[in-house]
């Protein structure tokens, strides 16, 4: 049987050519495909970057409720009174048990070149020596916001609230009122660390005795 030289080139041209076009759609497929991605990805974006300053509120049902920016300040000062309670407990909170984990929570809610200088004033009393080798208890527990201004565009907050302190031993219980100052703002949210979505940027604590006849 003999090979017909034209119909075996134009056969093979209609196979050269359809792989070129295979190779074509293969090509728009891919970029069409990074196109998607990407504008995916920016919609992710422009989501998560909105929604950074904006409180949801839904009902039991799931439906989201309109919140007025009025209602969203006292959503935003609740929220942060729960992150001043948390932030309190767990800087100066500690027995034998719990000192590194509640120094590793604090870390999450305060900057950590002023935790350390807290940190630091406590290990130069001993107290924390004095938690490990004599089982001294130090619990401390918010009292409420003293002072709170909206600074930044809205966006910090400049705090001043209130804590008792009680260092409890064996045979008595010494209580500090514990003034604490700071300037917090606003970020994203995270559990269990920080829940609220506060952090303080700057932060400072004195310390008062409470005098009890």
């Amino acid at each position: 049987m003999e090979l017909n030289r034209e119909d075996f080139l134009k056969g093979f041209t209609v196979y050269t050519d359809g792989k070129k076009k295979q190779a074509l759609y293969l090509k728009l497929f891919f970029l069409s495909l990074t196109f998607i991605v990407l504008a995916v990805l920016y919609y992710a974006y422009s989501i998560v970057d909105t929604a950074m300053d904006k409180v949801i509120v839904v009902n039991t049902g799931g439906e989201m409720l309109p919140v007025e920016s009025s209602e969203q300040e006292t959503l935003y000062r609740e929220l942060l009174k729960t992150h001043c309670y948390s932030v309190s407990y767990y800087v100066n909170s500690f027995d034998v048990n719990n000192i590194r984990s509640n120094q590793a929570r604090a870390a999450f809610l305060v900057n950590q070149t002023d935790l350390n200088s807290i940190f630091g004033k406590y290990q130069y009393d001993k107290s924390y020596s004095d938690a490990i080798n004599k089982g001294v208890v130090y619990r401390c527990y918010f009292d409420k916001l003293e002072q709170l201004e909206v600074i930044g565009n809205g966006s910090e907050y400049q705090v001043v609230f209130s804590s008792t302190l009680s260092i409890t031993d064996n045979q008595s219980v010494l209580r500090f009122k514990v003034l604490s100052t700071g300037k917090a703002i606003r970020v994203k949210p995270r559990y269990p660390e920080n829940p609220t979505g506060f952090y303080f940027t700057s932060y400072t604590q004195e310390y008062y005795p409470i005098n009890e006849e």
